[in-house]
């Protein structure tokens, strides 16, 4: 998905935490001003298009179709400049498009320079792929002569012989005795010239006649034929002088035709890659098109926008159409097919660049529904607290900063997953001082809070605060889901309000007893009074709301409807689960004590066994390799121990309490992404 950050100015005012304000656009345009709109769009990026004919606009006779013809015009397009770009191999970044032209006025201009810059590089290029692939060749048959050179083999003289045939390659030493039982009826010679690596280099020798059977024994021997052709003549040492004269040579005219690529990779390497995207943004405005209606002369496309670009896009298109195009916008909660759940409000995420890396980690989970609270912020910043606590030490986050850096910087198809890296980095650095432990040493840098060795029941303690935080984090983005989405049957149940209250005074009560000790009577009594409404709330709001449906519709006579008792019991068996489901999570946060205790012992672990080996060998380089392998295991292994159980903190024990998921990703007319991986 396209960052927002770089969409226009508008969407950056969005607040976060929530998708962006998205309305249904429809354009109805003349056939003449058809490849300026899609220009216009081409422009924005930012239009998650609607196929007419799934809409109620479809039943009106528009009929959806491409430029076959203008779409395989650009197709051959691409392949030209990508085999430009597979030769040339342009380095560094280049200015990019500022403009979107018409597909349909762009491809003559788009032919024209192409063919220009392949008339003056293809020919050097040409001469530089043959003359590479020359040199793999010549490499390869001086690597087999090589092995003949030793014997001082006249290739002549076994091309000259009349009556007999001959082979050259190698074959495994084990096999040799095998293969002089095959040939055992035959004349034949089998001459050992050169041992290399458990194989022998063989010159096999039988009459003419029997030239099949020795080729077959030689190859039920596991032969590696060398394949000297009859163009070889002479000596093998004077066609070994003769062949590394060639390479020399050959050398020296792709150095010189390397010169010359260089020199147009600079010349025209921004140009095309430029071209490049040129051709991929008008492939896929023309692909768009599938998705438009189209009756007698006039244009139909509809889709998602954001609100916030609407005028602009509107004035844009009533300029480039003369004032002859139809715009219009309707809101969400306007249509009857989102309304009724037909239709889907796709979800365009709006985070800041620190934090738009971790809608990776929400995708995988789900995409929100338009009416939920985007939790990627939320994520972001959960994730990085758990990490820092379970993986905190000042070395170990240095060095996961400077590999998220290298994958920033090197691969650009990782760049999320490096920035995530580094940010963990940060906050295991930030852990690491609180700590005080630098690759494990905990003497070189005083302990702002604790060494966790040291405090193992205050760190639980610490690690199910922190959930009971998190953990009502979600129940209160819940809550904000339950209102926006008008869900208000659901604050009596479990899962809402009166679950949530439920939870924070047991949270409450037990985070005053390990703080201040046991509890006084009257916070007991007040526990059970209020944790017995709620309980009972909880369990008697699905049987009431079930007697009150069936009121008008039970049988006279009749007190209670059909079905009420097990509309009761499934009722009470749902609170006991959601409500034990609360208490198992909180305590499951204990992990974050237990992994970051982990750590602290692993460096233990590997402090010991380094002293171990030195007192054994007697050496000072022993005990620091044995310190540094420690620490990469370490950094290796507990850093993907602590991503994994940070990942599953987050989606069952906090994702789980408010996220429903089953929205629609926002796809932009151009998916930036995608576009690169082509």
């Amino acid at each position: 998905m396209k960052p927002v950050a770089n969409y226009p100015d508008g969407l950056r005012k969005v607040l976060m935490f929530k998708p962006v304000k998205l309305t249904r656009v429809t354009i109805q345009t003349p056939e003449e001003h058809i490849s300026s709109v899609m220009a216009i769009l081409g422009d924005l990026r930012l239009m998650h298009l609607i196929r007419v004919e799934e809409t109620d606009l479809g039943r009106m006779g528009y009929v959806a179709h491409i430029d076959t013809s203008l779409l395989g015009r650009y197709d051959a397009l691409l392949a030209r400049v990508n085999k430009l770009l597979e030769n040339l191999q342009p380095q560094g970044p280049f200015p990019g498009i500022s403009k979107t032209r018409r597909p349909d006025k762009a491809i003559f201009r788009i032919e024209e320079e192409c063919a220009a810059i392949e008339k003056e590089a293809l020919g050097p290029l040409k001469q530089r792929t043959e003359l590479q692939s020359t040199l793999s060749g010549q490499q390869t048959l001086i690597a087999r002569l090589q092995l003949l050179a030793p014997a001082g083999l006249d290739l002549d003289r076994l091309h000259g012989l009349q009556y007999a045939t001959w082979q050259a390659g190698l074959v495994p030493e084990e096999n040799i005795d095998r293969l002089e039982m095959s040939l055992g009826g035959l004349h034949h010679s089998l001459i050992p010239l050169e041992r290399k690596e458990g194989r022998v280099v063989l010159l096999a020798m039988a009459l003419r006649e029997d030239a099949e059977v020795l080729l077959r024994a030689l190859k039920s021997a596991f032969w590696d034929s060398l394949d000297l052709t009859a163009d070889l003549r002479g000596p093998v040492t004077d066609i070994l002088e003769r062949l590394t004269r060639e390479d020399e040579q050959i050398r020296d005219d792709l150095a010189a035709l390397d010169i010359t690529r260089d020199a147009f990779a600079r010349k025209y390497g921004a140009r095309i890659q430029q071209l490049h995207e040129e051709i991929l943004l008008a492939r896929e405005l023309i692909r768009a098109q599938e998705k438009f209606g189209q009756i007698d002369h006039t244009y139909l496309l509809t889709g998602w926008l954001p609100l916030s670009l609407f005028e602009d896009l509107k004035k844009q298109i009533m300029k480039a159409s003369s004032g002859k195009a139809l715009v219009d916008r309707i809101d969400p909660e306007e249509i009857k097919e989102v309304r009724s759940g037909i239709l889907t409000i796709p979800i365009l995420f709006n985070n800041p660049f620190l934090i738009r890396p971790f809608e990776r980690l929400t995708t995988l989970y789900g995409t929100p529904s338009y009416e939920e609270m985007e939790p990627t912020g939320f994520l972001a910043l959960t994730f990085l607290l758990l990490f820092g606590m379970m993986f905190g030490d000042v070395g170990h986050g240095a060095v996961l900063c400077g590999i998220g850096y290298l994958v920033f910087k090197k691969m650009y198809r990782y760049l999320d997953y490096g920035i995530i890296l580094m940010e963990c980095g940060v906050s295991a650095m930030v852990f690491g001082v609180l700590y005080g432990s630098i690759f494990g040493m905990e003497d070189l840098m005083p302990a702002l809070w604790m060494h966790p060795l040291d405090n193992i029941t205050y760190f639980m303690k610490v690690s199910a605060i922190l959930g009971i935080c998190i953990i009502s984090m979600g129940l209160v983005l819940n809550l904000i889901n339950v209102v926006r989405q008008h869900r208000y049957s659901e604050l009596l149940s479990a899962s809402g309000l009166a679950g949530a209250l439920f939870y924070w005074l047991i949270a409450a009560l037990g985070v005053r007893y390990f703080i201040t000790g046991p509890l006084s009577v009257y916070e007991v009594v007040f526990a059970q009074v209020t944790g017995g409404v709620l309980f009972t709330l909880m369990v008697f709001q699905r049987p009431i709301r079930l007697l009150l449906a069936r009121r008008s519709r039970a049988e006279k006579g009749r007190l209670l409807p059909p079905g009420i008792g097990v509309t009761f019991l499934e009722s009470l068996i749902e609170v006991l689960d959601e409500l034990l489901r609360y208490f198992a999570n909180t305590v499951s946060f204990v992990r974050v004590a237990a992994f970051g205790l982990a750590h602290a012992g692993l460096f233990m672990a590997v402090f010991t066994l380094a002293d171990m080996v030195r007192s054994a060998q007697g050496g000072g380089l022993f005990y620091w390799m044995t310190l540094v392998l420690g620490n990469i295991v370490i950094i290796g292994l507990e850093g993907l121990v602590v991503s994994i159980q940070t990942i599953r903190l987050e989606y069952y024990e906090f994702f789980s309490k408010f996220f429903r998921g089953g929205g629609k990703p926002f796809q932009p007319l151009f998916d930036e992404k995608k576009l690169q991986n082509k």
